[in-house]
């Protein structure tokens, strides 16, 4: 059994809290004890990192050094979330002076930042620890003539430094479908363009035309359905789409959801059932 300690961020709670359900038996079946890290706290995303660097800093010290207590190596499922706290982890680890600072202020929850555990991302989590193979030995319902389009989303391949693959020619995603048994589509245009998630709340257009371009794309090469690593592009693709003029409708599919359904378990434990854009592919 492998043990792992899962930073549920933001996205995993509320009307989202059954993607959660979703990865705790998604991960079951390949062996893997998902433990939800408590008392951690939102990254800040972007936000805060733009208005005051030290204190995205401190947050994200904190979240990383309540997974060292208990000895746990971090698992962050989000896309953004992770660009935020390894670069957060990065300054730390090549910045006695800044890690000293921020540890003074830790101290108040007698917690410290050592730099000792390692943060993962879903894709290199399960490259690295958990294995292809392990994977494709847990399908029970392969996704025999499933055509997915392989999307990243930006903040796991930029910046370089913190990228979990290779920024210019990345793989895992397809290797992780491979193994569900899917025919991979990863080239399409948009594939390298961000989302516009976050955009959506300042300029609704812009991110309407970035989904546009993407999930035109994915239609214009035949795929069934498009899946990401990242819940926040799958919400993009879910829910932003059904506000476009002319929606492609196009499905998607956050990554253990898709995972799952290989594995055997239903539609509705699955969460495919739950997307507003349905997913028709059996």
């Amino acid at each position: 059994m492998i043990r792992i300690g899962f930073y549920q961020g933001c996205c995993f709670q509320g009307q989202d809290a059954h993607m959660f359900e979703t990865m705790k038996e998604t991960f079951r079946r390949l062996d893997v004890d998902l433990g939800l890290l408590e008392e951690t706290t939102c990254c800040g995303g972007n936000t805060i990192d733009e208005e005051n660097r030290k204190l995205s800093y401190a947050i994200n010290a904190r979240n990383i050094a309540l997974a060292e207590a208990q000895g746990l190596d971090m698992l962050i499922s989000c896309n953004t979330c992770y660009m935020v706290i390894a670069k957060a982890k990065r300054a730390l680890d090549t910045n006695k002076k800044l890690r000293d600072e921020i540890n003074e202020l830790l101290r108040e929850e007698g917690l410290e930042y050592r730099g000792t555990n390692k943060i993962y991302h879903l894709l290199d989590f399960f490259r690295d620890v958990v294995g292809y193979e392990r994977i494709k030995k847990a399908v029970r319902r392969p996704l025999k003539g499933w055509k997915v389009a392989a999307y990243y989303g930006c903040h796991v391949l930029y910046p370089k430094e913190i990228a979990i693959d290779n920024s210019d020619n990345p793989s895992s995603l397809q290797e992780i479908l491979k193994a569900l048994g899917a025919e991979v589509v990863d080239d399409f245009e948009g594939k390298d363009a961000c989302c516009g998630y976050h955009a959506f709340f300042t300029d609704k257009s812009m991110t309407l035309k970035k989904l546009g371009r993407i999930l035109g794309g994915v239609k214009k090469v035949g795929a069934d359905i498009v899946a990401t690593p990242c819940p926040l592009c799958f919400k993009s693709f879910d829910i932003y789409q059904t506000n476009m003029e002319n929606p492609p409708n196009v499905p998607s599919s956050f990554l253990p959801e898709i995972m799952a359904y290989a594995f055997g378990i239903d539609k509705d434990k699955a969460g495919l059932s739950h997307h507003l854009i349905k997913v028709e592919k059996e």
